[in-house]
């Protein structure tokens, strides 16, 4: 049995500390800031229609968990499967039609992700210094840039680990819809 080379083994620990990142950020989303979102809106609701007398501050608070959900989503979706592509297009596309498709998506994607998440961190200081609020809820609004940044950095590097967005063998297969 042979050695692998140590690029591989950096390649691995990579690869596997950007899926644990990615599974925590989904956790952090569908058990956390999605309930909260929910219990947010019907607690808003309740409130809004039956006693008058809604939150001043929900709408700002529901962006920012709806920001929270949406981004901490995106890594596994990527390794899911579950991303956007145009379906009608790359199904009728030959195999290096589709290779070249995946290729090129990989790359916009890495490209993208890495540059939302130096602007972010950008911004976040910016944000950090001028102490920026929501306009009703009065919370700083540097820490959700962080965490965008943060989505952002974890997104590329699902990308680059796994370029073809293929599930892993451990989850059942899907169909094209979720």
């Amino acid at each position: 049995m042979t050695a692998r080379p140590e690029g591989y083994r950096v390649f691995e620990r990579f690869d596997r500390w950007s899926a644990r990142a990615s599974q925590w950020l989904y956790a952090l989303g569908v058990y956390g800031a999605l309930p909260a979102l929910l219990g947010l809106v019907t607690i808003d609701v309740l409130l809004r229609y039956f006693f008058s007398m809604p939150f001043q501050w929900s709408r700002d608070a529901n962006g920012l968990l709806l920001l929270v959900t949406l981004f901490s989503a995106l890594p596994q979706a990527w390794d899911r499967g579950h991303h956007i592509r145009m379906e009608i297009f790359y199904t009728r596309l030959h195999e290096r039609g589709r290779i070249v498709a995946d290729v090129l998506s990989a790359l916009a994607a890495v490209v993208f992700f890495v540059l939302l998440a130096v602007q972010a961190l950008r911004f976040s200081r910016y944000m950090l210094v001028t102490g920026e609020t929501g306009e009703d809820l009065v919370a700083p609004l540097w820490p959700f840039m962080v965490f965008m940044a943060v989505c952002g950095v974890v997104f590329a590097a699902r990308v680059i680990a796994n370029p073809q967005a293929t599930p892993p063998a451990d989850q059942p297969a899907r169909g094209l819809w979720i």
